[in-house]
């Protein structure tokens, strides 16, 4: 077990890679707080859920080009997408903080940010996720996913606190220039990198025949089909519930300080699953970490649908567990299961697939209904969905045995 987990096995390539998503996620951490509440005060207009809302369905739109970006993922270096995508977010950031602090700021400008960010943020993602793989041994996965997920979901349990306060000392647009720094350590990190090829052998981009691409991978297995299904009710009811979060916290909590805390208990429960991750692949398999992933995010779903901020603080403590299970395992298992030169296609599908989860997430937030209400329909949704997982297993198990019985000379040689 000491050798399998070394850190020597995990090149300086990765570490580098590793520094700069760490620094960036901070900084991404303190942006992803400070837009709320531009939202609110610009938006005072046309109602605080509204403004919120369209500022989450901004930067979730993107998430449609994923087909564009999971194609230069697989076509271009890693190197130079990762240090473009960090340093246009930087420069954007940069530019709507100054302008609020020296100006006022228009819903527009935020709207535009969010979607740039967005934008960027995916195909930062989608070139990391398939550059991983290729920069570390494969034994050595499962732990480089472990940091690279503690990186992105653990690094905010500070930058969130750290939005909060930069907030109530700086205001919003103050926290924003605080922040940009720190989306820039990714630029710096990705031109350290040593120069690798792309994926794939180039070719003119196509993004609907790499939709099509990555979409067939995922239908000609059971349980991509079914890790898509989940990832699809995950994504429509984190949106629900990352727009209507501040606004329960600002109803019935002191605003930004507790948004700030539910923030920090999910990034919390996300790092205890990530760091749980590697002794619990010693006892069970990635596919039984899955299933039991599920059912602490539907526990945690439970504490959205009352009202009190302390509930929604220990459901957001719950869901962060479930969610960090499940990142390193759905991960790893899926980069076990793609190959290598499709891998930026299949991860841009899927994104196009949570995209449409994403955008009627932000839509339903932004409706006049009672968050209880709201919190209550995902609880079923993702209920009705738990049943998709076993299923996929029994269908793997199932094509197993009949490869098996279709093929004896190799079932003989196995055992």
């Amino acid at each position: 077990m000491t050798t399998t987990f070394a850190p020597a096995q995990l090149s300086r390539a990765f570490w580098l890679y590793w520094a700069g998503v760490a620094l960036t996620a901070l900084g991404d951490a303190i942006v992803y707080v400070a837009l709320p509440y531009l939202a609110l005060a610009v938006g005072r207009g046309m109602g605080g859920a509204g403004a919120v809302g369209l500022v989450v369905l901004a930067g979730s739109l993107p998430r449609f080009l994923g087909p564009l970006v999971g194609g230069l993922a697989d076509r271009l270096a890693p190197r130079g997408l990762l240090a473009f995508s960090a340093g246009v977010r930087g420069l954007a950031v940069l530019g709507v903080g100054l302008w609020g602090q020296f100006g006022t700021l228009p819903l527009a400008a935020l709207l535009a940010l969010a979607f740039l960010n967005g934008l960027l943020s995916t195909l930062a993602y989608t070139a990391g996720s398939a550059l991983v793989p290729r920069v570390v041994e494969p034994d050595a996965l499962a732990r480089a996913n472990s940091l690279s997920s503690g990186a992105l979901m653990g690094a905010p349990l500070l930058g969130f606190g750290l939005g909060g306060g930069l907030i109530h000392a700086f205001g919003a647009a103050g926290a924003l220039l605080v922040g940009v720094p720190l989306v820039l350590a990714l630029c710096a990190a990705a031109l350290a990198l040593p120069h690798l090829s792309a994926a794939h052998g180039g070719g003119r981009l196509q993004p609907l025949a790499d939709l099509r691409a990555g979409l067939r991978v995922i239908g000609a297995s059971p349980l991509l089909l079914a890790l898509m299904g989940m990832s699809f009710a995950l994504n429509l009811a984190m949106n629900v519930m990352n727009t209507r979060a501040p606004l329960q916290m600002a109803l019935h909590g002191r605003g930004a300080a507790d948004y700030a805390v539910f923030e920090m208990l999910i990034s919390g429960g996300v790092l205890l699953g990530i760091v749980l991750v590697t002794p619990l692949t010693a006892r069970w398999s990635l596919d039984a970490l899955i299933s039991a992933g599920r059912w602490v995010l539907l526990a945690g779903t439970l504490g959205f649908i009352l009202v009190s901020v302390p509930a929604w603080w220990a459901g957001a403590a719950v869901f962060g567990l479930g969610l960090g299970l499940l990142e390193v395992a759905v991960t790893t298992r899926s980069q076990q299961i793609i190959e290598p030169g499709v891998r930026g296609r299949v991860i841009g599908a899927l994104m196009g697939v949570n995209a449409v989860a994403l955008s009627l997430g932000a839509g339903l937030a932004a409706l006049p209904l009672p968050t209880p209400g709201l919190m209550l329909g995902l609880v079923g949704l993702l209920l009705v969905l738990t049943p998709l997982w076993p299923a996929a297993l029994r269908r793997q198990r199932l094509s197993a045995s009949s490869s098996a019985s279709a093929n004896p000379s190799s079932s003989s040689s196995q055992g």
